[in-house]
């Protein structure tokens, strides 16, 4: 599991402030489940990272960027 601290904290839908999230590992299922319904790779990894840190989709979408990109180094280094 990786704890990624936010810049930018969030208003998540359920009306809770996010300033940190935890990813755990990534399991090919998740990949797979990630990939039903994506019609493009950027919604893909929506999904993915959705899935993995236990948000929403939407709530995701909500991110800043250099959030965002935080979240994607850290999926990234858990690759290696």
């Amino acid at each position: 599991m990786t704890e990624v601290c936010l810049k930018y904290p969030v208003q998540l839908a359920s009306g809770k402030a996010l300033d940190r999230l935890t990813l755990r590992r990534a399991k090919v299922a998740d990949l797979r489940e990630a990939s039903r319904g994506s019609v493009s790779q950027e919604d893909q990894e929506v999904a993915l990272l959705a899935r993995l840190s236990g948000l929403l989709p939407e709530d995701v979408l909500e991110l800043d960027l250099a959030d965002y990109k935080a979240l994607q180094d850290a999926f990234r280094s858990m690759l290696d």
